[in-house]
C-alpha cells in the first residue's frame, strides 16, 4: 500500500501514470494508473506542493526511459551526427552538443539510469556508446555481457 500526495497525470508509451508525492520518502514517484488497485481519497491536505512548484514534468519525463526508475545521473555520450535529431527528440533543444570529429558529437544529458535506459542504448546501435561516468560505462559492459550469456547456445 502505498499513502501519496497525487500532483499530475503523465502519457508514457501508451500509459498514464500517476505522479505523487511520497512525504515518508520526501520524494516525486510515479505509479502506472491501470495497475493500480484499492484507490481511497482521504480528505487530508496534499503534501509536496513546495516540491511540485519546481517541479518540470517535461523534463522528468526526458529523464526516465519507459518510466523506470534509476539512480538520476549526468551522462556522458558519443554519437554519430546522424542521431544529432534523436538525441535533439529525447532530451530536448536545450542540450550541448560538441563536436568530436567530423563524423562524431558528444552530448552530456541528466537521465536515471536503468536497463531501460541501457537497452535505449543499445537499440540505437553503433552510432552511439556511453563513455561516462565509469560506473555506468560498467553497468553498460555488464548488461551487454549478461545478454550474450542469456544467448548462448548451450
Amino acid at each position: 500500500m502505498y499513502e501519496v500526495s497525487p500532483w499530475a497525470l503523465s502519457w508514457d508509451d501508451e500509459n498514464y501514470y500517476l505522479v505523487a508525492f511520497d512525504s515518508k520518502e520526501d520524494k516525486i514517484k510515479h505509479f502506472r494508473v491501470d495497475k493500480m488497485l484499492c484507490i481511497r481519497i482521504k480528505q487530508e491536505k496534499r503534501e509536496g506542493r513546495e516540491r511540485f512548484d519546481r517541479f518540470d514534468m517535461a523534463l522528468y519525463a526526458r529523464k526516465m526511459f519507459g518510466m523506470f526508475a534509476g539512480e538520476e545521473q549526468m551522462v556522458k555520450l558519443v554519437c554519430v551526427n546522424e542521431l544529432a535529431g534523436v538525441m535533439i527528440d529525447r532530451f530536448g533543444k536545450d542540450i550541448a552538443i560538441l563536436k568530436v570529429d567530423d563524423a562524431h558529437f558528444t552530448v552530456t544529458v541528466r537521465v536515471s539510469v536503468s536497463r531501460q535506459f541501457l537497452s535505449w542504448v543499445f537499440a540505437l546501435g553503433e552510432g552511439i556508446k556511453i563513455v561516462g561516468p565509469q560506473a555506468v560505462v560498467e553497468q553498460m559492459r555488464e548488461e551487454a555481457e549478461r545478454l550474450v550469456r542469456q544467448y548462448q547456445e548451450r
